[in-house]
């Protein structure tokens, strides 16, 4: 998956989008291809599930781009992946 995806990247054309697919996303996030999250909160409290990036195992550095909120309460937390410049 993650040779398609790269491929998918080099193309021009527009972003890549997931909708819900957690083994997919924690495989492409631990691969470094995710530049942009947007992670959408519901407000309910369900007292157990499932991790968000469960097969995650390095560190990912997130700065909060936008936030949106709906009226329904549901809220909208856009990050993009923070890219560290080593000066010399």
């Amino acid at each position: 998956m993650i040779k398609e995806v790269s491929e998918l990247k080099k193309q021009s054309g527009k972003d890549i989008v997931i909708y819900g697919s957690g083994s997919i996303v924690s495989t492409l996030s631990q691969a470094g291809m995710i530049d942009d999250y947007r992670i959408y909160v519901v407000p309910v409290i369900l007292g157990s599930g499932k991790p968000l990036f469960n097969q995650v195992n390095n560190r990912i550095n997130l700065e909060l781009n936008d936030t949106r909120k709906f009226n329904s309460g549901l809220v909208l937390l856009h990050y993009k992946k923070r890219i560290h410049l080593i000066n010399n």
